[in-house]
């Protein structure tokens, strides 16, 4: 059930990326997590996209499950008309690693994975 919330949330995240192949969040760390710490690390990831330093790393640890993630924002962009940033995750959770660099984008009061333009998912095919 938890695996399936997490995966709930993950997509949460990825609000612009719906039309993506998600199947590389499947067996991510986040999807070892509670529904309580699910929400407490979305409103991190949140926070700290919202107003991090750039390139200054911070930290987050489950209460109850053993989950570390890092996250280290970089550069903040426009992309079209949305306010963008790149930032670098690392989590790690029981026999689960995952880090890369991913570049999230605001819309409204939420930040999701960027999708690619129409144009780029073409060229990737």
């Amino acid at each position: 059930m938890y695996k399936a919330l997490a995966l709930a949330l993950s997509l949460t995240l990825v609000q612009p990326a719906l039309a993506a192949n998600m199947n590389f969040m499947k067996d991510a760390p986040v999807t070892t997590l509670t529904k309580d710490e699910l929400t407490a690390f979305s409103a991190f990831v949140d926070k700290t996209l919202s107003e991090g330093a750039e390139g200054s790393t911070v930290e987050w640890k489950a209460p109850k499950t053993p989950f570390t993630s890092k996250l280290t924002p970089a550069k903040t962009y426009k992309a079209d008309t949305l306010e963008c940033r790149d930032v670098r995750i690392e989590s790690e959770s029981r026999d689960r690693a995952e880090r890369g660099t991913y570049t999230f984008c605001k819309k409204g009061d939420r930040w999701g994975f960027k999708s690619p333009s129409k144009k780029q998912a073409a060229k990737q095919q």
